[in-house]
């Protein structure tokens, strides 16, 4: 018999596995709750560099673009 109290505790939530809310509309990778991500008409996006990309942007170093 274990008289220790702290034997069985509550479940650690970071056992958990993270629940997966959607993905990248560009690059396809997994998005979890809690993530910061850009949102642009509905779609999810996981960074604004995904976002630019989809779009069609680009860098550019001003005055330099061919």
């Amino acid at each position: 018999m274990n008289l220790d109290r702290f034997a069985y505790g509550l479940p650690d939530p970071q056992e958990r596995p993270a629940a997966q809310v959607g993905h990248c509309e560009h690059c396809q990778s997994a998005i979890y709750l809690g993530d910061e991500v850009v949102e642009l008409d509905g779609d999810l996006y996981c960074d604004a560099h995904c976002l630019m990309k989809h779009l069609g942007g680009r860098y550019v170093a001003a005055g330099m673009e061919d």
